[in-house]
């Protein structure tokens, strides 16, 4: 096991010193990924604050044609050190300039017909080319909002799009049962069903001889901001050191906020992060 190190620069407020000294013994290897950067302003100067203080190892871009300017080229730089940027491929979610989107409903039906696949996949593509016109290369990795990536006609469009020699896709499935149980009890009924497509969708990608994360955490009742400041900090405490961790911290006052997404469970993520060690 890791030797624990904490920063110099952060002091625990509290008695919880201790839960955060657990946590910092693991956070050298694991990988905090933020998803929803490019959602609104005030949830992506959260995210670029995270990044930049070392709370937060990489984020997951929805493209958006209002997205700033001067936060892009802070990303950029990010990325140059070492922060990892993938593409959170948005089929659900209005944004300007996002192109179209569709029911969740329809999307998750396993069999869609050829005119419905081809107006996915053109939005996909769009997706990567504008990716790589703001960031100059291709993503780091993808992911999907709402894991839309992993819907069972929808894996198959995404295995066939652009990768670079390193690029990886998220696969929303913890890798061992108790991982798994302990998801479901943070995250709900909900994450049964994300398990089971992940499951397959994992099985797609790796015979596309895809790269996927070994393991993952994250799931949350994003809607109830007191089961958020429950769980998260068990998440955070409880994984592996390989693990993914699927975060969505963010400005509870940003006028833009998603279906489902309590704006205050975006302020308690971002606040629990705040106050975590630096890896």
């Amino acid at each position: 096991m890791a030797s624990i190190s904490v920063s110099p620069y952060w002091k625990p407020r509290n008695a919880r010193s201790t839960f955060w000294l657990k946590i910092s013994a693991a956070r050298k290897a694991m990988m905090r990924i933020a998803d929803d950067f490019g959602l609104g302003r005030g949830h992506d100067r959260v995210i670029l604050s995270l990044l930049e203080t070392g709370r937060l190892d990489g984020t997951s871009v929805m493209m958006n044609d209002a997205m700033n300017p001067e936060d892009i080229a802070r990303l950029r730089k990010l990325r140059a050190g070492g922060a990892k940027v993938g593409l959170h491929l948005n089929l659900t979610q209005a944004l300007p300039g996002g192109g179209p989107i569709w029911p969740l409903g329809e999307l998750i039906r396993p069999l869609l017909g050829a005119p419905f696949l081809g107006a996915i996949t053109a939005s996909l593509v769009r997706q990567v080319d504008a990716f790589v016109t703001q960031f100059g290369s291709l993503p780091d990795y993808y992911d999907g909002h709402q894991h839309c990536h992993c819907f069972p006609a929808i894996a198959p469009l995404v295995a066939r799009l652009s990768y670079g020699p390193a690029t990886w896709v998220r696969v929303p499935l913890p890798a061992t049962w108790e991982g798994r149980w302990l998801n479901i009890r943070a995250g709900g009924a909900k994450v049964l069903l994300i398990l089971a497509l992940a499951a397959r969708a994992r099985a797609i990608f790796v015979r596309a001889g895809l790269k996927t994360n070994h393991d993952f955490s994250g799931f949350l009742r994003l809607g109830d901001p007191a089961s958020v400041r429950r769980w998260l900090p068990e998440l955070l405490a409880r994984a592996t050191p390989d693990c993914l961790i699927m975060l969505h911290p963010g400005d509870g006052a940003d006028p833009v906020q998603c279906a489902g997404h309590a704006a205050g469970s975006r302020a308690i993520e971002a606040r629990i992060l705040f106050e975590s060690p630096i890896k």
